[in-house]
């Protein structure tokens, strides 16, 4: 009977970096000491309504309700600038529709078709919350400093109607 020493299934690789993507760390990897990691933890998705209007079609036939509408559009990070926003997108798998940093509104034209009745006209934007935390790796591979991290955006705009 041959016994193998148990250490040599144990030693762990160097970096665990994704080809793909260069900020991803496998939580198995030790980053270079004295640097910032951000791992990604989860994600909330909600809608958020900027535009509101009631609109009233006493025709037998559809109307069009064109209007200008002021939608929020941002891609912002509380702690450790676009490295960490890009990390907590790439875990939520949902891309920012604007580039990070911008925190603004644009304002979009959107048409609603309006059968015969009174209908709520809605528009607004789709945002992520998405949450993980940020730590520094000191020797020999210790984690110090730990902050959540939490990156808010857009990623979608959206209209809708309901019969009133």
């Amino acid at each position: 009977m041959v016994i193998l020493p148990l250490v040599t299934a144990l030693t762990l690789p160097t970096s665990m970096a994704s080809e793909n993507d260069p900020t991803e760390i496998s939580p198995l990897a030790c980053p270079e000491v004295n640097t910032y990691t951000t791992s990604y933890k989860s994600k909330t998705t909600s809608k958020k309504t900027e535009f509101t209007h009631i609109s009233s079609n006493n025709s037998n036939s559809t109307d069009s309700v064109t209007r200008s509408v002021q939608i929020s559009h941002s891609a912002t990070v509380n702690v450790g600038g676009e490295v960490s926003f890009k990390v907590l997108q790439n875990g939520a798998k949902i891309n920012a529709n604007v580039g990070y940093g911008y925190n603004s509104s644009k304002t979009l034209s959107t048409t609603w078709s309006v059968p015969k009745g009174t209908w709520k006209l809605t528009a607004g934007s789709s945002w992520v919350k998405a949450t993980g935390t940020r730590y520094r790796t000191v020797p020999p591979c210790n984690i110090a400093d730990s902050k959540t991290v939490t990156a808010n955006y857009t990623y979608a705009t959206w209209s809708d109607k309901v019969k009133q």
